[in-house]
């Protein structure tokens, strides 16, 4: 694609980056056959091709912010288009820096600003949601359906100890320790297990707000939590993230730092050093393997690329996994995307659990908090994150298929509250 930026942009970091990013794009469209958005409306602005040319007409300064910008925020950051594209177009990326123009030129008003505020303030885990869920919890019996499929029973258990040669840091972020804290119990009552102890990282990862528009917010957040994280590397294992969609945003974090001479290594290091707990399992032995619906979220699936590998991890420990026939196809949980535009989440979900129940599994799976309760919503069948059922397999007497047994010098609780049936 030809490009004709400014000088003065092209003279920054930023503007380079688009540009070679631009100049990769032939036009080819294969990128609208994988977008969700554009399945949905047929419309070529609704879609990765469409959208680009609207970021150009930005990045040249054609105007038509305030027409492109409708457009870009329908856009859930999927990246099946990247995964799709055969000239490695960094499209992810070339709409962040759309977005953050956008943001600088046409600055939001009215009731979406106040909206996109609430959002990335109430849900980064302040006080007043913490306050929120614990009410709900007491009244859950109360709620309708949906709500309680979203605020699923806190089932607590401690992890077992290492003998401390092994540490890794474990992000707390900011909705799951409190809609979901099994999933953090599990986790580390798995690599416990494996003799690894972990330390707590605390803080949201600044997701919630750079996708509500809160663009210096998320990176004020992000500035804190190189801080803060990037001093407890150099002894552990590294980042342990069990939710994708926060894995994905700090493997952003260099992107976000581009041109700060203060922050932009620290964030490239800490990028490279996020793990998932699966890195440190093998395949296990199961005496009944479960049968299971699998959900893998786009950010598992496009950002991180680590898709295949959980499936096979899962598949190898013999776990009967359903099949379904859009597979790589978004739930539409998307960070905020559910609570910005519920319509057309909605209507992603519902047509996502129609492919993930068909063949009746036990439960459906997943590796990111949003995709969990986002799914939760509107499933006839539990929905957790894999994790929490590798935990009480485990824990139920399930081995290595190695025969290499995990490793617990000693332990300071039980897991016998990890249940098959959470």
């Amino acid at each position: 694609m030809q490009t004709r930026l400014s000088p003065e942009f092209l003279a920054t970091p930023v503007g380079r980056e688009a540009d070679e990013i631009l100049r990769r794009c032939v036009h080819c469209g294969f990128c609208n056959a994988t977008c969700p958005t554009y399945a949905l409306s047929g419309n070529e602005l609704e879609g990765p091709r469409g959208r680009i040319y609207l970021i150009k007409g930005l990045l040249e300064g054609d105007g038509g912010a305030e027409a492109s910008l409708p457009h870009l925020d329908h856009c859930l950051g999927c990246r099946a288009c990247e995964t799709t594209c055969p000239s490695g177009v960094r499209f992810h990326r070339l709409a962040d820096i759309g977005r953050e123009l956008m943001h600088e030129r046409t600055p939001r008003t009215g009731a979406d600003r106040w909206r996109r505020k609430a959002i990335a303030r109430f849900f980064d885990g302040s006080l007043p949601f913490r306050a929120a869920v614990a009410l709900g919890r007491l009244l859950r019996p109360l709620l309708p359906v949906r709500l309680r499929r979203q605020l699923p029973p806190v089932e607590r258990g401690e992890a077992p100890v290492g003998d401390g040669s092994r540490t890794a840091l474990m992000l707390d972020g900011c909705v799951e320790p409190v809609l979901t804290p099994a999933t953090r119990d599990a986790a580390n009552r798995v690599l416990g297990r494996r003799g690894i102890n972990t330390r707590p990282a605390a803080g949201c990862c600044g997701a919630l707000a750079y996708h509500s528009g809160e663009i210096e917010r998320a990176r004020a957040q992000v500035r804190r939590n190189i801080d803060a994280w990037h001093p407890g590397l150099q002894d552990s294992e590294g980042l342990v993230v069990t939710a994708t969609g926060c894995a994905a945003f700090v493997r952003d974090y260099p992107g976000l730092c581009r041109g700060d001479s203060d922050y932009e290594s620290r964030a490239t290091e800490l990028a490279e050093r996020v793990r998932d707990v699966a890195d440190f399992l093998t395949p296990m032995e199961v005496a009944e393997p479960p049968t299971v619906a699998l959900h893998l979220p786009c950010s598992l699936r496009h950002a991180l690329g680590q898709a295949e590998r959980l499936k096979s991890l899962l598949g190898d420990s013999g776990w009967r996994l359903v099949e379904t026939a859009d597979d790589g196809h978004c739930c539409g949980s998307a960070g905020a995307y559910s609570l910005l535009f519920p319509a057309t989440s909605n209507e992603l979900r519902d047509r996502k659990l129609e492919q993930l129940t068909v063949c009746g599994p036990g439960e459906i799976l997943t590796a990111n908090v949003g995709c969990r309760l986002h799914l939760a919503a509107g499933s006839p069948v539990p929905v957790r994150h894999w994790v929490e059922l590798w935990d009480a397999l485990e824990a139920a007497g399930a081995g290595p298929s190695d025969g290499n047994a995990p490793v617990a010098n000693k332990t300071s609780g039980s897991s016998d509250t990890a249940t098959l049936n959470a």
